[in-house]
């Protein structure tokens, strides 16, 4: 999957004859389009469209742009000539996408079928800023917008930091994991099903989810929206620096969903390495779900250890993993699970197709 960032939020460009508030404006952005964690760039020409959004309707016809990967292209300045209106505070937004359908992914069902086909990237929506003043939203972030999908009508917000931190975007497993739970119990459900899963989150009442090493939350949010009639509490857990952005996540979900949402969904801090939090040792955890945080083999000792205490409190509970190898040293995980007494349930691989490379795979597994 690649994903289009912004290297530089948007911002009004100053012209000769701006001292006219209804005089045409520019309105600039620099964007890259790159892998989850910012290792390569795309290295394929893809059509773009950046479009000005009001209140989610688009503000003019938008530009289109080519990204030249095959020249190298690592970033690209997007330039939008605009009106500004006379009035009140005019709150917008830039969005830019890919301009082809074929590598649009604009739901979590749409990831799936992506990645049997070509690949997809994932467009980016900027902070909402005030087009008279410049007076701006959620500084430092951009957003994502996902439909459910598979006959659903939810949308999952998730927000993004715009700088260098890898632990506050979204992750492939994380995001091919969400939309892999969005399929069960539909017609389209990925090669190699996961019949034990399905058939607990489909028949369990009460469900009480641990996830760690949450990142911007897309997992649990995930869980949130689609199984909300089935649990009692879901707990989204990371290090501090996490909080922020799993905070701003949270408070998106109700915009077009049921208050009660947040009643069950919650966060807070959790370290590997620290004693665990009294309310995590005291309630009975179901689920505890990991998505992409075996890439680091120091912090994998710890991830092992915490697993091994919540389970050791809650006999029988599952462990779901997803995760993209990245490297071999991951595999030490699996090493420390089998001499802690867990064993692999049952396991799943999902193709995550890549625009102008090889295929990749998200692996999905649950353990007891």
């Amino acid at each position: 999957m690649h994903y289009i960032r912004l290297f530089k939020q948007p911002r009004l460009l100053p012209t000769a004859s701006s001292a006219s508030s209804s005089s045409p404006r520019i309105l600039s952005a620099k964007i890259t389009i790159t892998t989850d964690l910012g290792e390569s760039y795309l290295m394929s020409d893809v059509k773009l469209r950046a479009e000005v959004e009001v209140h989610g309707k688009s503000l003019g016809s938008g530009k289109e742009y080519i990204w030249k990967g095959t020249n190298g292209m690592r970033s690209l300045e997007i330039q939008i000539p605009i009106k500004v209106p006379r009035g009140v505070e005019q709150w917008t937004t830039m969005v830019v996408a890919p301009a082809e359908n074929t590598y649009g992914v604009d739901s979590l069902e749409h990831v799936l079928a992506i990645s049997q086909n070509e690949g997809g990237i994932v467009k980016v929506r900027s902070r909402s800023f005030d087009l008279k003043t410049g007076a701006t939203r959620s500084e430092g972030m951009a957003e994502r917008v996902f439909s459910t999908g598979f006959g659903r009508r939810d949308k999952i917000h998730i927000w993004e930091e715009t700088g260098e931190s890898i632990a506050r975007h979204i992750w492939d497993a994380g995001l091919v994991l969400s939309s892999y739970l969005s399929s069960l119990g539909s017609s389209s459900r990925p090669a190699g099903s996961l019949p034990t899963l399905e058939k607990f989150l489909s028949t369990q009442q009460d469900i009480n989810i641990l996830e760690l090493g949450a990142g911007c939350g897309i997992v649990g949010i995930t869980l949130a929206k689609v199984f909300s009639d089935r649990i009692n509490n879901i707990l989204l857990t990371d290090l501090p620096e996490a909080s922020e952005i799993l905070e701003k996540n949270l408070s998106a979900m109700t915009p077009d969903s049921d208050v009660s949402l947040c009643n069950f969904c919650s966060h807070q801090v959790l370290d590997w390495s620290a004693p665990l939090p009294q309310d995590v040792r005291s309630e009975r955890w179901e689920l505890v779900v990991v998505a992409d945080c075996t890439y680091n083999p120091d912090v994998v000792p710890d991830l092992v250890h915490t697993l091994t205490r919540v389970r050791d409190g809650n006999p029988g509970t599952l462990v779901l993993l997803a995760m993209k190898v990245r490297h071999d040293s991951e595999m030490v995980f699996f090493e420390l699970m089998e001499k802690e007494g867990f064993g692999i349930v049952e396991k799943c691989k999902v193709p995550l197709g890549m625009v102008g490379e090889e295929s990749q795979e998200i692996e999905i597994f649950v353990f007891r």
